[in-house]
């Protein structure tokens, strides 16, 4: 009896602390929020995020935080990989520290994280620091293959979405050496945006889209513009989810109102979640005038597809099975040719790790991918490459 005695009086001694706190204003009442009892126990500026009237909307920024692949984790599986992706590098972009130690320069840098957690609001922003929602870091940052990607407040994305290889290093090597991890990593955006680190082939031009020159803030310009209208009642597209794709009303929609500034007329393909800007030629020569992100889907299933009859399913030695799954060769001596090499790198560069079926620079995307087509494919009629 006595112990319950006991618990209760410290229950009770905590609750009349709590009370004392909200309601001894003496400290804030000068600077602190008028309410109910006179003031609240923060300073005024507190408000700016936690009143009831902030200026800043971090609710609603969270809430489209929770949709987005940084909450959930790469596919968005709703499980994030902070505790798995946490060493070797990994923790450095899939976790809040990680991230932190590496923009403030921390040396040595950890080699794995303690007690990870997901990226979100802090990783990218310090308000508790700067007062305000200002980016942790704007610095440029210098891609693998040594470009300089400067966009703005979009910098603070590139720091981790980027191939972090270099492709002109590509060479022939051994089957054995090439694993299913082999190639760009997952999210290399900043890379394809600047039209740079494919796996370009010897005498060959490229150039880009209007993309690189015309989108001053580059990644967040379409990605974080929020839609207009019903669309905006989905917290899966635009702002903090980073999404351009996302259910709305029962419908996956697309959020173009990013797109529209320069596109007037770019609107959603019909039940497809597609833009319907028609390809200006017959790029993966199928026959047909198509979209254009069917058209580059086109010559990325000349490489790889569901019917086993891709040039990298028919290659010497092949690299994906019949029905489209990577070859692990362990152990194998036998080698692997330079140019079907970064035919493989580029394969995944565009079609497995890009995942915007060359919107983020169709023409750099529609020049590399006829190349590597041709590379395995000599007879394949390359006249419809773009130019520049």
């Amino acid at each position: 009896m006595s112990y319950i005695v006991s618990v209760k009086s410290v229950v009770l001694l905590a609750f009349s602390l709590a009370l004392l706190g909200c309601n001894d204003t003496s400290q804030t009442a000068e600077k602190g929020v008028s309410g109910r009892v006179g003031s609240t126990a923060f300073p005024s500026e507190c408000a700016d995020c936690h009143g009831d009237a902030p200026t800043y909307a971090v609710l609603g920024a969270r809430l489209g935080y929770e949709h987005s692949g940084h909450a959930l984790g790469f596919e968005r599986s709703g499980h994030g990989n902070a505790m798995y992706a946490n060493g070797s590098g990994c923790q450095t972009c899939h976790t809040h520290e990680g991230f932190v130690a590496k923009v403030n320069a921390v040396e040595p840098q950890p080699e794995f994280i303690a007690n990870p957690s997901q990226p979100s609001c802090f990783t990218c922003h310090k308000p508790h620091e700067s007062f305000d929602f200002s980016l942790r870091t704007t610095a440029p940052v210098t891609l693998a293959n040594g470009t300089v990607f400067d966009k703005g407040g979009s910098n603070i994305c590139a720091e981790c979405h980027q191939s972090r290889t270099d492709a002109s290093t590509i060479s022939a090597m051994p089957a054995g050496k090439i694993s299913a991890h082999f190639g760009p990593h997952h999210g290399p955006q900043a890379d394809l945006f600047s039209a740079t680190n494919a796996f370009e082939f010897a005498g060959k031009q490229y150039s880009s889209s209007a993309h690189k020159f015309a989108i001053d803030e580059g990644c967040t310009s379409c990605h974080m513009t929020l839609p207009e209208g019903r669309y905006g009642l989905s917290a899966e597209i635009g702002g903090h989810s980073f999404s351009i794709a996302g259910d709305v009303h029962g419908s996956e929609k697309l959020n173009l109102a990013g797109c529209v500034a320069c596109h007037a007329d770019m609107k959603q393909a019909k039940g497809e979640a597609l833009i319907d800007y028609v390809a200006k030629d017959d790029y993966d020569q199928d026959g047909e005038l198509e979209l254009i992100q069917l058209e580059v889907q086109g010559l990325l299933d000349r490489l790889v597809n569901q019917q086993g009859s891709g040039l990298l399913q028919r290659s010497t030695p092949a690299l994906f099975d019949a029905k489209g799954q990577f070859i692990q060769r362990a152990g194998s001596d036998e080698l692997v040719a330079q140019q079907l090499v970064g035919a493989l790198y580029n394969y995944k560069l565009f079609g497995e790790e890009d995942r915007s079926l060359g919107m983020h620079n169709p023409t750099y995307t529609l020049q590399v991918l006829t190349d590597t087509v041709e590379a395995l494919d000599p007879a394949f009629d390359t006249r419809a490459r773009p130019a520049r």
